[in-house]
Formats: structure tokens, C-alpha cells, sequence
């Protein structure tokens, strides 16, 4: 058998960087590719004139010990800091505080800033859409719209993004992984990013709302290290967002707009949105990661267990593991 050094990774996103770093201290040439300008997947931060906001993950919470200890890493290094924000459930403008004592955590200075701080020493291949994967004799060959063939081949694949995306690269002699695929669903996820001349009169940070269009609402420049600018990001909840998810930003937006105004009591003076169509995972699966070993091929992301970032982080951590260890087993 063929030792493999090689390993592309499609999917620059926590989840495809996180298995991508356990290769590399293994010892292994590997390159990830992402459709996008910068790594950082869902960990994404939009930058305007004068303001900017986090209109992907929010923050994130740590809860199994070992991510925690990787979490500590990432605060030493300063790419991490804890949002203290004040956080309230909301239900019919009634109010509820929830604690949020160095509980929430977010990138700095940006969300974003975290996945390229764990992704400095890798090589990443930007604005490269992956659409074909082909197996041949050298190895694995990737195509992309905007490149077409890449020169290089690799010994290994991992598809780290979202199940629809990853399906539509496999074909019929990899059963196993198209199925998972194939039976997960993902909930869509509207986003609408506002833009005020002066801070809004509302007594919190950060809400998850009960009676409305959105499910969460958020300051984004009361986050450390952000702009002063008074940013608001207002996430509709899954339903709402499923029922339009087929509608464009411009049909969307007055309602978003409409909505926030109802809850902010002030007009906005610049907005965009997002849509987000895989947001959330509907059905986790039962393990982190799927590999096939046969055929040199796996999966991993967020859509395994949970949509966090903890989740896309155990789930790249486990399956570089999981390879490193079935490339140390004798042939």
C-alpha cells in the first residue's frame, strides 16, 4: 500500500482546519481548499466602510474538558477573549438575565480571527470551489470552477462542508459517506446586519428572543476588541427562515428590517443580510466523523454532532486522529 503524506482538505472552516492541524504535527503534507476569500467557514465577520459585524457564530461556549483546554491555548495567545456582555431571554419585551460570567467566548478582534490564527501555517488555497474529485492511480485529483485541474495529487481526502455540498462530489462508489449525506438535514438561518448612527436604547447585549421573527439578536460592537460603531445582528429563527429560504435578500430584507425596528424602536440606517442555508443540523448522527479507509476518503464537520464550534472542532480534532492513527498501523 501506498504511505500517505499527502491530504487535501476541502473546507477551510473550524472543523476542516482543526483536522488539518492534528495531520500536520503527524507529520503530514496537507492543503486545505475553501471557496471563500479566508478561512473561518460560519466564523464570519462582515466589513464595511466604517463598521463591521460577526454575522456568522455568535460566540461559543466550552464544555468538554479537552476543548477547554484547547480553548486556555487560544485565550494565551491572545486570538480569544471572553464576551461579557449582559445576555437576556426575552419574551414580549419582558426581560429575564441569564449569566454570562466568562461563559461565552469570541475571536479577536474578530470572529474570523480565531480560524486564521489556527490557520497561519497551513496552506490554504482561497476562492477555490471545489466541484469535481476524481481517484486515480497518482491519487486523488480535485477540480475547481475557478482553477480547473489542480496540479498536485493527494494521497487522502477529507470533505469538511456542510452534507448537501459534500454530497454532490461523491458518486455512487462511495455509498457509505453519500448516504450519511444524503439523510442529514440542515435548518436555514436569515440574518440581518443593521447599521445605527448612535447606540439604540436597549438594556442588554445579547437576547435569544421567544415571540418573534428572530430567535437572537445581539451588539456586535459590544464585543472586545470591535469598533465603536453601534451594530446589531438579528438572527430569524429556522422555521421563519425555512419558508423563504428560496426568496432573494431584497424580498427579505423589509421584512428583517420591519422586524428589528419593531425591537430596537429606531430606524436603520444601513442593513445587509445573509442567508445562512445550512445553519443548523436537524438529525446529528450518532459519531464525529466518517471515514472510509478503504478509499482514503472521510468526512467531518459541525453537521455531525452539534452546530458550534466546538462541535466542528471535536469533530476535525477526532478524525485526524483517527487517520494519524490508521497510518501508523502496519500494511
Amino acid at each position: 500500500m501506498k504511505k500517505i503524506q499527502k491530504v487535501a482538505i476541502i473546507g477551510a472552516g473550524i472543523a476542516g482546519i482543526s483536522c488539518a492541524k492534528v495531520l500536520r504535527a503527524s507529520g503530514k503534507l496537507v492543503t486545505l481548499f475553501d471557496k471563500s476569500t479566508g478561512p473561518g467557514g460560519r466564523t464570519s465577520h462582515r466589513l464595511f466602510e466604517q463598521w463591521g459585524a460577526d454575522h456568522g457564530a455568535q460566540y461559543f461556549t466550552a464544555k468538554e474538558e479537552l476543548f477547554k483546554k484547547e480553548l486556555n491555548a487560544w485565550i494565551q495567545a491572545g486570538a480569544v477573549k471572553p464576551w461579557l456582555g449582559k445576555i437576556v431571554s426575552l419574551n414580549k419585551k419582558h426581560s429575564t438575565d441569564i449569566e454570562n460570567i466568562g461563559q461565552r467566548f469570541v475571536g479577536m478582534p474578530t470572529m474570523n480571527s480565531l480560524a486564521k490564527y489556527l490557520a497561519r501555517d497551513i496552506p490554504v488555497m482561497l476562492s477555490h470551489t471545489i466541484s469535481k474529485i476524481t481517484k486515480t492511480e497518482e491519487g486523488w485529483v480535485l477540480f475547481s470552477k475557478e482553477k480547473g485541474q489542480h496540479p498536485e495529487s493527494f494521497d487522502f481526502i477529507v470533505i469538511a462542508i456542510p452534507p448537501k455540498q459534500a454530497e454532490s462530489l461523491l458518486d455512487s462508489q462511495y455509498k457509505s459517506l453519500s448516504e450519511i449525506c444524503a439523510n442529514t438535514s440542515m435548518l436555514p438561518c436569515w440574518t440581518l446586519v443593521a447599521f445605527f448612527e448612535k447606540p439604540i436604547p436597549l438594556p442588554f447585549d445579547g437576547a435569544f428572543v421567544a415571540d418573534s421573527v428572530f430567535s437572537w439578536i445581539a451588539r456586535d460592537n459590544s464585543k472586545p476588541g470591535r469598533s465603536d460603531a453601534e451594530t446589531w445582528i438579528a438572527q430569524a429563527n429556522h422555521e421563519w427562515s425555512k419558508e423563504r429560504i428560496e426568496m432573494t435578500n431584497y424580498q427579505v430584507e423589509p421584512e428583517l428590517v420591519a422586524e428589528f425596528e419593531k425591537i430596537s424602536g429606531e430606524p436603520c440606517k444601513l442593513y445587509q443580510s445573509h442567508l445562512w442555508r445550512y445553519a443548523k443540523v436537524e438529525n446529528p448522527q450518532n459519531q464525529s466523523f466518517h471515514l472510509d479507509a478503504t478509499q482514503n476518503i472521510a468526512l467531518c464537520g459541525d453537521w455531525f454532532t452539534e452546530s458550534t464550534i466546538e462541535g466542528a472542532w471535536n469533530s476535525g480534532y477526532r478524525l485526524g486522529n483517527a487517520i494519524s492513527t490508521m497510518l501508523s498501523l502496519p500494511h
